[in-house]
């Protein structure tokens, strides 16, 4: 028997778990635990999120099976089948695991969220939780401007006045890595303009974005910044190249001129940014060099030690997988091959997390082997370039809106990858999940949500009933 309001109790209840989720999914450096290896508090959280899921697939009678699932399925399998090859069964079996509750965490969040009403709900969490931690980066970098102590920095431009924003992170490359998720995912959702994103608040939002990326000083995040713009400018600056042309060539010149409202915005933008930027670069150019926000780079005669250890870890990492093209090492092989290059036994996930494969597909190709690769590839084909393809057929739908955004977020993600971090990055699963649950509802549910077309619902089994879900279901 239906308990009263239990509907509406187990969807308040999903929602909070997946919003603790998501807004702690960038903790590095606060509540975790190290047990061999640091365990998040999001992946505490999941677990409950995870019986929420099973006890859904088990009362409906169905799983959800989104695109390229079945690629990623045969890429785990080999994973399991290199274990012997990774040369420590502890670490080996430890990264599987963590690679495997990943790949659990997506699907699940796919089972509750992906034919629900409740998908906007979703979304917006997923949309805030980027603000949030945005909002706390800020606070890190504007309380010692006036004389307070900050919290969790890692790294300062002037010590104790000045520093580089890390968030909730080890660094401020790694804060970059996650927060140009959200940065990419705001800015198309409003130039989309999806009604998901309408309104001073996310405009603001999306600002606060921007400010905090700039601020953070990570020159990854720069760079990815600066090919984002490129990228929007391009297709706008060619077509209005070839209007000109074809004006002149027909003999006559329009040049649309901004009203005065326009004008006027410009104009109070122009003045509060010269007001703002001027003094703090007066002050900023009187206390530190400007070249030091090029350290590690190697331009303007400043040292080069971040390009040096990146390009030494991927001539490290394309040996080992030269010994080994066509079976893999596994993931936890990987940094074991690296270590035991320079005569260093990895014990622990501590040790081996100073020996990831670098950049990250180059570590997913050393630890899969040629033939297993493909697969993997697969998988994010369909939840990259596959997922902005099908969403932009759908246009100007708005869950479509949503689905390009986060597609084109996934897409600038890896540009990421292509400099730091790994596979196993909690965040990075989640964005996932976001890609594969919006994909699916678009897809498969009204836009109403009502009911689904039931017919073209892929499942992992034909014995499961076929039936649409609501997360307040779970209740009875």
């Amino acid at each position: 028997m239906p308990l009263p309001g239990g509907k509406d109790v187990a969807v308040k209840f999903a929602n909070w778990i997946i919003g603790i989720c998501l807004f702690t999914a960038s903790f590095d450096v606060f509540l975790n635990i190290n047990l061999g290896g640091n365990l998040r508090f999001t992946q505490f959280v999941m677990v409950l999120f995870l019986l929420i899921a099973m006890a859904k697939v088990l009362q409906e009678g169905r799983f959800l099976w989104p695109r390229g699932a079945g690629a990623l399925a045969l890429w785990l399998g080999c994973l399991i089948l290199f274990l012997p090859q990774s040369g420590s069964w502890l670490i080996g079996l430890q990264m599987l695991g963590l690679l495997l509750f990943s790949v659990a965490g997506m699907l699940a969040i796919l089972q509750v969220y992906g034919l629900s009403s409740q998908i906007e709900t979703l979304m917006k969490l997923y949309m805030a939780s980027f603000v949030f931690i945005a909002l706390a980066g800020m606070l890190q970098f504007a309380l010692p401007l006036f004389g307070l102590h900050s919290f969790f920095v890692g790294q300062w431009i002037i010590h104790g006045r000045l520093a580089r924003i890390n968030g909730f992170m080890i660094e401020p490359s790694y804060y970059a890595t996650y927060l140009i998720i959200g940065w990419i995912l705001l800015v198309e959702l409003r130039i989309s303009k999806a009604r998901i994103a309408t309104g001073r608040l996310w405009g603001w939002a999306t600002v606060l974005v921007t400010v905090v990326l700039i601020l953070c000083t990570s020159k990854s995040g720069w760079l990815v910044m600066a090919v984002e713009v490129l990228a929007r400018l391009a297709p706008l600056t060619w077509r209005g190249m070839r209007n000109a042309l074809r004006q002149a060539s027909a003999g006559r010149m329009r040049i649309p001129l901004p009203g005065r409202s326009a004008i006027g915005k410009w104009v109070l933008g122009f003045v509060l940014l010269a007001a703002i930027s001027i003094p703090a670069m007066l002050w900023l150019s009187s206390h530190v060099s400007a070249t030091v926000f090029l350290n590690g780079s190697g331009l303007a005669s400043t040292p080069a030690h971040s390009v040096y250890l990146r390009l030494r870890d991927t001539k490290r990492t394309w040996r080992i997988f030269t010994d080994h093209p066509y079976i893999g090492l596994g993931l936890g092989g990987v940094p074991v091959a690296n270590a035991a290059y320079y005569g260093i036994h990895v014990t622990d996930m501590d040790v081996a997390r100073h020996w990831w494969g670098f950049p990250v597909l180059l570590d997913i190709l050393t630890a899969s082997g040629i033939f297993a690769f493909i697969p993997f590839l697969i998988f994010l084909y369909a939840n990259t370039i596959g997922a902005y393809r099908r969403a932009t057929r759908s246009m100007p739908e708005e869950r479509a809106k949503w689905l390009r955004a986060l597609a084109r977020a996934m897409i600038f993600e890896w540009l990421m990858l292509l400099i730091d971090q790994n596979i196993l990055r909690v965040y990075l699963w989640y964005h996932f999940a976001m890609v594969t649950t919006v994909a699916y509802h678009l897809e498969f549910a009204p836009a109403s949500v009502t009911a689904p077309s039931l017919d073209r619902i892929p499942l992992l089994s034909r014995r499961f009933t076929l039936l649409p879900i609501d997360p307040g279901d779970l209740v009875r």
